[in-house]
């Protein structure tokens, strides 16, 4: 991607880098998870499995994501009663995103992690995309349509 295909590039900082946007992004998602879907009530199995799906497409509907996959685990209650749910917490979800801004692509995740009590937001891993990849992908797709 060229910068001027990012409207939004001349809001920020000439002095923030593609790496530094694409950090930026993934934290901006893992943070929307985490505030926009805490607290949902869950009654049903199927439920967890169509919460996944809407969340990964919440993701996905944010500028500069490429790929988003979402687990929830989470105890169904058994009581079948009215007033027998529960609630989604960040602790239930363990989220991977993978972001592409310029040349920088980084792969983060959200999950819970027991040792330390939390759900913990992290990059799991960046890669700055050289010359000679960015060839070698636009061959490959002329390759296959």
């Amino acid at each position: 991607m060229d910068r001027f295909e990012d409207p939004a590039v001349k809001y920020f900082s000439p002095r923030v880098t593609d790496r530094d946007r694409a950090i930026f992004e993934a934290g901006i998602a893992l943070g929307m998870v985490i505030h926009q879907f805490s607290g949902i009530p869950v009654k049903f199995p199927e439920q967890v499995k169509l919460l996944e799906k809407v969340i990964e497409y919440a993701i996905m509907s944010q500028p500069f994501k490429k790929k988003a996959a979402v687990k929830i685990n989470i105890e169904i209650p058994r009581n079948k009663g009215p007033y027998a749910y529960t609630t989604l917490r960040s602790r239930n979800l363990d989220v991977s995103i993978i972001v592409e801004y310029g040349k920088t692509i980084v792969k983060a995740r959200l999950r819970y992690i027991s040792e330390l009590d939390y759900t913990l937001a992290y990059i799991e891993d960046i890669l700055e995309k050289s010359k000679s990849i960015i060839v070698e992908e636009n061959t490959h797709d002329h390759e296959s349509a």
